[in-house]
């Protein structure tokens, strides 16, 4: 079973092997006797208090761990451009009018060993609303022949099979792109939308990840996209992100363990995080994307360390088969409703395990205060570290509390 994850409000994590795992749930109901007539009168006003305790033990790492893979997405269902149109294909009035328009996109990317071989080699994945023939060099050019494409669905399909088939030069070897690059799909961010909009069923793989198996900061670079190698803008943009979440794997002792957490000692909570969805429940329909508050960006402190070191949330792990879409066991993290309504049985806890979102043409995990469904938003109560000389090793307990909205400085 993958770790528990501790959520900071810089999007990071920190991962915790635990012993155990308990949830405290208190429902705050009064009870009333009645005299004379010897019963009683409850008031249950929907209180519940919870508290997480997770115990474990810190142990020295025997290899490094850690360490991510460069990654960035492409959402087939989401507007990119500046106009104010929720999903892309709608600044269109045919799928026809959409492949004339691709007819000639570029988006030019690099793998990790691209930029370490330092040769400026490159990757171009080029759309053709015709057949083409793919260029293996220094500036290897991918075709993507969309011809044959009839939505955003299967757009976001045959750019997939493009990449998976395709080869590149890293290092001035020819190289299979299925060697240095895992990809994958996803719902798009419209995927409901996407439904709507368009005929057919199934659209559940708008949104392609593609992310470096060398794993390491290098590989973090700006993508470009343009309309053709004249350089012409590309106006009528679905989203492309940046390369970005690249991180060194690294080594530590337990000790350097303890010292990570102690430093959350002097966390800052930045003011507010403010969401009515949270409040409302399954109510009043109130859009993600109006609806929440970050008082630390507006006081401008969101950058700080020990702003950005607040944990926020904290994600426990468990296997599914309500959930699970093919009937095998399937990864959820648990959740727990807030407001009138929301309701997260088994069958309908469905987020993908660790769900990501992007903010800025950056891939960022969403914050649990401000978005419900991908984790337990929380605080941290009480930390207590352990040391035990006899069998070498320190222990921990850490609690928390669920919490829906904060204000804090």
């Amino acid at each position: 079973m993958p770790r528990i994850q501790m959520i900071h409000r810089d999007s990071s994590v920190t991962e915790l092997d635990s012993d155990s795992v308990n949830f405290d749930f208190t429902r705050m109901v009064t009870s009333f006797p009645i005299a004379v007539i010897n019963t009683r009168l409850g008031l249950d006003l929907n209180q519940t208090q919870i508290s997480i305790t997770v115990d474990g033990i810190f142990t020295d790492d025997v290899e490094a761990t850690g360490g991510n893979g460069s990654s960035m997405t492409i959402d087939t269902s989401l507007n990119g451009s500046q106009t104010l149109i929720s999903t892309w294909y709608e600044l269109f009035a045919s799928w026809n009018a959409i492949k004339t328009e691709l007819d000639g996109v570029m988006i030019r990317f690099q793998t990790t060993g691209q930029i370490n071989a330092g040769l400026g080699e490159d990757i171009t994945l080029q759309l053709k609303n015709a057949s083409g023939s793919s260029t293996v060099a220094t500036s290897s050019i991918v075709i993507i022949d969309i011809s044959s494409t009839t939505s955003s669905d299967s757009l976001a399909d045959t750019i997939v099979s493009g990449i998976n088939g395709a080869s590149i030069k890293i290092n001035t070897a020819t190289v299979a792109c299925s060697s240095v690059l895992t990809v994958s799909q996803s719902s798009g961010q419209h995927q409901t939308l996407s439904m709507d909009a368009q005929s057919g069923s199934g659209f559940d793989g708008e949104k392609i990840t593609i992310k470096n198996t060398v794993i390491g900061p290098n590989g973090n670079h700006t993508t470009t996209v343009s309309k053709d190698e004249a350089g012409a803008t590309w106006t009528k943009q679905f989203v492309v992100t940046n390369m970005t979440g690249g991180s060194a794997s690294q080594k530590k002792t337990m000790e350097d363990k303890v010292q990570d957490l102690l430093n959350l000692s002097n966390m800052s909570a930045g003011g507010a995080l403010v969401s009515p969805n949270a409040i409302a429940g399954s109510v009043i329909d109130i859009p993600d994307g109006v609806s929440s508050t970050d008082a630390s960006r507006f006081l401008r402190i969101d950058g700080m360390k020990t702003v950005q070191k607040y944990v926020v949330g904290l994600r426990i792990p468990y296997e599914s088969l309500a959930s699970s879409p093919d009937g095998n066991k399937t990864l959820r993290q648990f959740l727990i409703p807030s407001g009138i309504g929301t309701n997260y049985s088994s069958y309908e806890n469905d987020k993908a395990f660790d769900p990501t979102t992007i903010v800025n043409n950056e891939i960022i995990r969403p914050n649990p205060y401000l978005e419900q469904g991908v984790a337990i938003p929380v605080f941290l109560k009480n930390f207590k570290p352990t040391y035990n000389a006899g069998e070498g090793f320190w222990a921990y307990q850490l609690i928390f509390e669920a919490c829906e909205q904060l204000v804090g400085i």
